[in-house]
């Protein structure tokens, strides 16, 4: 094996005449390695590619790997070596210049906690190598389909590596950039020359190597590719978790973004004010569904995108115990762990008494602990990602958006008169529950016919619900016990954030005038109650109602009891206070309130506006904001900068914009 790969190595080196020229003119490289060790032969490619290359330019390489599971439950990469031993390689060392250990360290076959890879597909950027490795996990002949790429250069080191996907040829030249070069043995690139002699071509050359290898090299009908992004502006319409998650994305990739939001200006406190914490957890089903796969894919993104953040605003990194809520949720849990065979660091199933353990407070309930759940400051998060040097922020309100000379105008109202805040030619709008009122005033949630008939498009979007809630912020200093851990189960109780524990959360069709009520603050506490223990939230309870019982919360300890509202300082007052506050609905404790913006089958909406070129859309995130920002920013950002998108083919079908 060690021969064939050193010869392959050779022969790249041959072919290396042929590809020299296109490595000198594109500033975004993809190349596709298909190789028993795709690092040694990566590893050429890089060398040359970093001696080349122009200055500004980005190496996107792409593997495809069937994940090896070792009987221990220890992943082992085709070497042999061990995922642990893998993971302890990373991070890289910044004055690292070996291309082999550098991509050693990016296909570590565990993740830096040394976690096995889940499938799905997987980015690991390297900045300081202008590089990036995505690896898409699973069998080949189904991982193959799913890539969505430009695609310039293509390695293959024998037949056997292309034997099991369907339509090879026909799949390469779906995804080939406008110049496409493969080196690969001779029956290999007969069935391309075919493909593209079928399709038609304005170039195509064929260069003999060592036997069995050639090089095939084609200029194909495709459109250019984009400029650097480097001399490139985009403007973001919503400055919340959506927008901020975009423009970090292209800020990162060099672009120049403007940002806008009310929420942004001089005199407000911005987006998510109030909001102390907000949980990120996975999810997992048994038929490993779209969502259950899109959450797998934005985990994974927010924890690689945010991995050096400070504590203040990833507060917490210590997973997430979701107990069950029902036998028929247990069973789902089960059903779902077994039927995926995840590993112990993705997710577990816990018996009670471990479940307390793990939860640092009282529960009654078994489940299953997510290790990758982690508690996030929402407004540190979005004022961390705002920061970039390349992002600007403004303030003002975008009414309506028309397409002008130099591209999409931004028009607002100032003084009961119509402006237009700026022009640009690419425009992504992230305004939550506000845009499908953006959309219709610019003409844009219909489509013209060739008839000259005007038809509705996207229903979703134009449909889109508004759901409001409520959190409660109860300070941990009152309550005998306070989680490690973030507890799921009807409700959420996160570990302490600035000495106060979030309780969570309302679903309601109309927000309350005054934002967070006590019975809002009652039905969150009657939701978590039945999970815990039974002394963990009596504070709460007592301080709520003085003694009078809640819905669905077991029977309250007698006077002179641990509880009782008669005790301590201040015992008197507590009576008054509950019974004023059931007359007026005024909050006990102080809390946050909001709004999430739901589109119909619970997914989000984000991508390219098809019928209006320059336009993207990244709303609908619903409850997990914090799941799909980092997802949805790097899905964009790659689209627009012609990178290999970290997401599956059929995954960006079910988010694009409908």
């Amino acid at each position: 094996m060690e021969g064939a790969l050193d010869k392959f190595s050779a022969v790249l080196e041959q072919a290396m005449v042929h590809l020299q020229k296109s490595m000198q003119q594109e500033n975004t490289y993809t190349a596709l390695v298909l190789a028993a060790d795709g690092a040694h032969i990566a590893a050429s490619l890089l060398a040359h590619w970093q001696r080349h290359a122009p200055a500004q330019a980005q190496l996107h390489l792409v593997f495809f790997e069937a994940a090896a599971i070792a009987s221990s439950g220890t992943t082992v990469a085709a070497d042999g070596t061990s995922a642990s031993a893998l993971a302890q390689q990373r991070p890289l060392a910044a004055n690292c210049d070996d291309p082999r250990i550098v991509l050693d360290t990016l296909l570590a076959a565990s993740d830096d906690a040394g976690v096995p890879l889940l499938p799905g597909v997987h980015r690991f950027d390297a900045p300081t190598y202008r590089l990036t490795v995505t690896r898409l996990i699973g069998a080949v002949g189904q991982t193959f389909s799913q890539l969505v790429a430009v695609v310039d250069l293509v390695l293959v080191e024998s037949t056997s590596r292309v034997a099991d996907i369907a339509h090879f040829a026909d799949s390469v030249l779906r995804i080939a950039g406008p110049d496409l070069a493969m080196v690969a043995p001779q029956p290999v690139l007969e069935q391309l020359q075919q493909a593209i002699t079928s399709k038609g071509s304005r170039a195509l050359a064929l260069h003999p190597l060592a036997r069995p290898w050639q090089v095939l090299l084609a200029r194909l009908h495709k459109p250019a590719k984009p400029p650097l992004a480097s001399a490139r502006t985009a403007w973001v319409v919503g400055g919340s978790l959506a927008g901020a998650g975009v423009a970090y994305a292209l800020a990162l990739r060099g672009w120049h973004v403007h940002v806008t939001d009310p929420a942004l200006a001089c005199d407000q406190s911005g987006p998510q004010a109030g909001h102390l914490a907000a949980a990120l957890t996975p999810l997992i089903s048994v038929d490993d569904n779209f969502k259950a796969r899109l959450s797998r894919a934005g985990v994974y993104r927010a924890h690689q995108r945010w991995a050096d953040f400070d504590a203040d605003i990833i507060v917490s990194r210590s997973g997430t115990l979701e107990l069950a809520r029902s036998k028929g949720h247990a069973r789902d849990l089960l059903q779902a762990v077994h039927a995926m065979a995840y590993p112990d660091g993705w997710v577990s199933l816990i018996a009670q008494p471990q479940a307390a353990a793990c939860a640092g407070v009282g529960v009654a309930r078994h489940g299953a602990y997510f290790a990758k759940g982690m508690t996030v400051s929402p407004p540190n998060l979005i004022s961390k990602l705002l920061s970039h040097s390349n992002i600007v922020c403004h303030g003002q309100q975008v009414d309506s958006l028309h397409k002008g000379a130099q591209g999409w105008q931004l028009r607002s109202h100032q003084n009961g008169e119509p402006v237009v805040l700026a022009e640009c030619d690419t425009v992504i709008l992230a305004a939550a529950a506000h845009t499908p009122a953006l959309l219709a005033a610019s003409g844009l949630d219909q489509h013209t016919l060739r008839s000259g008939r005007r038809q509705s498009i996207m229903p979703a979007i134009m449909s889109m619900d508004t759901l409001a809630g409520q959190v409660m912020h109860v300070p941990a200093a009152m309550l005998p016990q306070v989680p490690v851990s973030v507890i799921g189960a009807e409700g959420y109780f996160l570990p302490p954030v600035q000495g106060q524990c979030v309780l969570g959360s309302t679903y309601e069709r109309e927000p309350a005038g005054q934002g967070c009520t006590r019975s809002g603050q009652q039905q969150i506490v009657s939701k978590l109650a039945p999970a815990l223990g039974p002394a963990v939230l009596q504070p709460v309870v007592d301080a709520m109602a003085g003694c009078a019982p809640i819905a669905g919360w077991p029977p309250l300890a007698s006077s002179g009891e641990a509880g009782d509202a008669s005790s301590g300082e201040g015992g008197d007052a507590t009576p008054a206070r509950a019974q004023a506050v059931q007359h007026s609905d005024a909050p006990v404790f102080a809390g946050w309130a909001g709004s999430r913006a739901v589109i119909r089958g619970r997914l989000p909406a984000f991508g390219p506006i098809r019928h209006a070129p320059g336009l993207w859309l990244a709303c609908g995130y619903a409850s997990h904001g914090l799941t799909w920002s980092a997802l949805a920013g790097d899905v964009i950002a790659a689209m627009l900068n012609a990178e290999p998108v970290p997401l599956e083919r059929d995954l960006l079908h079910a988010v694009a914009p409908r």
